[in-house]
C-alpha cells in the first residue's frame, strides 16, 4: 500500500513551554546549551495534519545548527524513517538523554 509522504515541522519547545509552563516542561536553557554530539534529544514532529509525535534523535553535529539521526520509525509520519538526518535548533529540544558512556 502506497502512503503519501507526510509533511512536518519541528515544534518550538521554548514557545510551547512559554504558553503552558506547568504542563509542558523542557530542559533548562543551560542544559540545552550543553547538548553536543552523542547526546540523545527528544524532538516533537508536527505533521500538517494529524497527531504530533515525540521521538528521540541522536545528535551527530553540534554548534548553532544541530543535526541528528532519528532513532526509530514514526507511527504516523510517512516518509520519515529511523536513520534519517534531522536538522534542528536548541529551541526544538524538549528532553535530553545523555551519552551512554556518561
Amino acid at each position: 500500500m502506497f502512503r503519501r509522504r507526510t509533511e512536518w515541522t519541528l515544534a518550538d519547545g521554548e514557545e510551547r513551554h512559554r504558553l503552558s509552563p506547568e504542563s509542558f516542561q523542557i530542559p533548562s536553557e543551560a542544559a540545552r546549551a550543553d547538548v553536543r554530539a552523542g547526546d540523545l534529544v527528544k524532538l516533537m514532529f508536527e505533521p500538517t495534519t494529524g497527531i504530533a509525535e515525540r521521538m528521540w534523535v541522536t545528535v551527530t553535529t553540534g554548534g548553532d545548527q544541530l543535526v541528528g539521526t532519528l532513532n526509530s520509525d514514526p507511527a504516523e509520519l510517512h516518509g520519515l524513517r529511523a536513520g534519517d538526518t534531522v536538522p534542528f535548533e536548541r529551541r526544538h529540544v524538549i528532553a535530553i538523554g545523555r551519552r551512554p558512556h556518561d
